[in-house]
């Protein structure tokens, strides 16, 4: 377009613009893929039991042996880190979006906020209506609405920005650790009081602040209980439930954390865009030193925190969310992954694992979408009830036989079809415009 003119390109004239399948970064897609499939080593959690045993393995009847084992190793190598990834790569993604060379500047900002808004949707859709809790499209779009204005910072401002955010979490888990900290203390000094000595006030006061804050975490032994009564139950109450949890996390929980969590990943995945980190084009010293970089950093720390949550009997403000120090290790677990995944792709080996995870990538909503949906078949009262009767150690094989699915699936899909499912709808939606299907 000649610039030198006021008239907008019209809508249509960029029909054609969605990447392609040509046009797609494979090795980008490869990392969604993993992180897709990464992040459902700890979402599996709380699709398969109650919401408290997320951050505490041993709510409700405790965890041992094999359980706790396998507990601790996917706290260490997962907790957090394929939700930095995903979250980063959204940010990557929001530059590729507007990476349109000649089209109006107009055009490609009504796109995308309507884009951006379709991804809110997908989120309440996901939230609501397939039942997941713990969605994170929502928290996405609102965020990336606000991203649009960072678009064109240098790789060096978005990166600092993305720092300031991170000190920023680092001060709501430190104030959560020691705001636990305290509670647990006053409530320890209570309830180690001799039995049938009289309690003041103010130590009463003490029992009812911790009961409130286990309450909160929907981990009080009443919560547990009711929460594993429902999950038993038909499609109605499991909705009215999820509902309740879900408009917490999407308000109070989010304006105080995941706001700023996906928001520091976003805005560091835009600079790692520009820095061409993602498409494996830097030099293969540089991601060898950015793996043993990140898992040296985030294998120490995450397990100092792990061994010290464990050892300390799982006292609640060691709990993932409350780590003083959880950002860091989980940043440094990302860019280890990163690191390990550009590696693989600049040196082209495992070729047929890498596209079928490329597939899993490149169809990273849908994939993402029916998690929500296989998981709640398997688990809750109107598919196969499971929900609660299958151990920490156990669970995985779910997760094992989840990703082979997805896996075959992906590959399957895209031998027929341009877009999965609700990739399609997406661009459709965006575009305005029933997008072209099959191959």
């Amino acid at each position: 377009m000649d610039n030198s003119t006021n008239a907008p390109l019209p809508e249509t004239a960029l029909l054609a613009n969605p990447v392609g399948g040509k046009q797609r970064i494979r090795s980008i897609d490869t990392l969604r893929g993993v992180a897709l499939l990464g992040i459902l080593l700890l979402n599996i959690i709380a699709f398969s039991g109650p919401f408290a045993t997320y951050y505490d393995p041993s709510a409700g009847s405790g965890v041992f042996g094999l359980d706790l084992a396998v507990a601790m190793l996917v706290d260490i190598w997962a907790e957090g880190a394929f939700r930095a990834i995903f979250s980063m790569l959204f940010g990557a993604g929001l530059l590729i979006f507007f990476a349109k060379p000649g089209v109006d500047k107009g055009v490609i900002k009504s796109l995308y906020y309507r884009r951006t808004w379709l991804l809110v949707g997908f989120g309440l859709v996901n939230s609501y209506i397939f039942l997941w809790a713990g969605d994170i499209l929502y928290a996405y779009g609102v965020t990336g609405l606000v991203l649009y204005f960072f678009r064109n910072l240098s790789a060096k401002r978005l990166a600092l920005c993305s720092a300031m955010l991170f000190l920023f979490l680092g001060l709501i888990h430190t104030g959560s650790y020691f705001g636990a900290r305290a509670l647990y203390a006053d409530y320890q000094a209570v309830v180690s009081l001799p039995e049938g000595m009289e309690i003041s006030e103010a130590q009463n006061q003490s029992l009812e602040n911790w009961d409130s804050y286990l309450q909160q975490q929907l981990a009080s032994p009443e919560q547990i209980a009711m929460e594993m009564e429902i999950r038993k139950q038909g499609y109605f109450e499991n909705f009215i439930f999820t509902a309740q949890v879900n408009i917490v996390f999407q308000t109070v929980i989010f304006l105080f954390s995941a706001l700023w969590d996906a928001a520091a990943m976003m805005l560091l995945g835009m600079a790692f865009m520009k820095w061409n980190i993602f498409d494996a084009s830097r030099d293969l010293n540089f991601y060898v030193r950015m793996t043993i970089f990140g898992f040296g950093v985030g294998l120490i720390i995450n397990s100092w925190e792990v061994v010290t949550y464990v050892s300390g009997g799982f006292e609640p403000f060691w709990a993932a969310a409350a780590r003083p120090t959880y950002d860091i290790g989980r940043l440094g677990m990302a860019l280890g992954y990163i690191g390990m995944v550009m590696i693989v792709c600049k040196l082209e080996v495992l070729s047929r694992f890498r596209y079928a995870l490329a597939c899993v990538g490149q169809m990273a909503l849908t994939n993402y979408l029916a998690q929500s949906i296989i998981c709640n078949i398997i688990f809750l009262g109107f598919g196969f009830g499971m929900f609660g009767k299958i151990q920490r150690a156990e669970v995985y094989y779910v997760v094992l036989g989840i990703w082979i699915f997805q896996l075959l699936f992906s590959i399957f899909w895209l031998r027929r079809y341009q877009y999965g499912p609700a990739e399609w709808l997406w661009r459709s939606l965006t575009y305005k415009k029933r997008q072209s299907f099959k191959l």
